[in-house]
């Protein structure tokens, strides 16, 4: 059953711890018998007065509860009384990454896991969660593009140029560094990836990253029978390929088109991809990612709570 409805909480704080447990059960290892539309931070003000300045609050019934409906609405009929009735959409999504019979499965819930991801790093207002409320975090972004404004041209020139649907995706990856001592350390640095579709910028399902649009690609590097990652033997192979860079999603934007469509029409995906920028729940972004604490003169990572 497809929850439509979120029950009101009579304390202010309530909706916050709310909307971070239900993403967690979405997203991470709780179990429950039947998917549901998992609440965001600010599902209240949403539905109250859309997004300021960047979707109505039609847009955003549309982009939001409607198509994420219809998405765990596919998902449930898809794992009823399966033994997978009960997994997370994160879980279904690195389960069935290579498993082409459970193709349809593995596309809702990338799909449904994206796009609540998406829509969970956005602010009801212009003037809160600004980026320069998170210093390590901006000093991070700034080390790895450059400037924030470098980072800012490149995620919309890329999402902008995309000529299918799907989500540009800002991750923080973690590369081995080992100092001039020996002493070997995680440093996160950020990177920027595509997933076209239904892909998930997770790893250990890179088989179904869809980094490229399958209609312009040219070639097929995919596999059949009894050879490559998406057969019997290749499924049973670890899921982590070999010299894959570890990664942690911090922060998405979508490119399909009923996300921007009833805002902007047809011309308009430039200005959804602006006005989407100057939305970011940046408080969301920093408690996603790892972040830098400097203790005398030594460096160590603090990860903070899971969104």
């Amino acid at each position: 059953m497809v929850l439509h409805t979120l029950a009101r909480s009579r304390s202010a704080w309530a909706p916050l711890v709310e909307s971070r447990i239900s993403a967690r059960q979405f997203h991470a290892s709780i179990s429950r018998s039947l998917h549901e539309v998992p609440n965001l931070i600010y599902k209240e003000e949403f539905e109250a007065k859309g997004i300021a300045g960047f979707l109505s609050k039609e847009s955003y019934d549309i982009a939001y509860n409607k198509n994420m409906a219809f998405l765990v609405d596919r998902l449930n009929k898809a794992t009823k009384g399966s033994d997978h009735e009960n997994s997370t959409t994160k879980q279904l999504v690195l389960s069935f990454a290579r498993n082409p019979s459970m193709a349809a499965v593995f596309s809702a819930a990338s799909m449904a896991h994206n796009t609540h991801f998406f829509f969970d790093s956005l602010s009801p207002s212009l003037d809160t969660n600004s980026l320069d409320n998170y210093p390590l975090l901006k000093e991070a972004l700034i080390k790895s593009f450059g400037s924030i404004d470098t980072l800012w041209r490149t995620m919309l020139t890329t999402a902008n140029a995309m000529t299918g649907p799907g989500f540009v995706w800002l991750v923080q990856a973690k590369q081995r560094s080992t100092s001039a001592a020996g002493n070997t350390s995680s440093l996160p640095e950020y990177r920027i990836l595509t997933t076209y579709n239904a892909g998930t910028p997770y790893p250990e399902a890179i088989y179904r990253q869809q980094g490229v649009d399958q209609s312009t690609a040219i070639g097929y590097n995919g596999s059949a029978g009894s050879f490559g990652s998406t057969s019997a033997r290749g499924r049973d192979t670890p899921k982590l390929p070999p010299g894959t860079e570890l990664i942690t999603p911090a922060l998405c934007v979508s490119t399909w088109e009923h996300c921007y469509l009833p805002e902007y029409g047809v011309d308009g995906k430039a200005k959804y991809l602006i006005e989407w920028w100057k939305s970011i729940n940046w408080g969301a972004v920093d408690n996603r990612v790892e972040k830098r604490q400097k203790l005398g003169d030594n460096n160590v990572f603090d990860k903070g709570p899971s969104v």
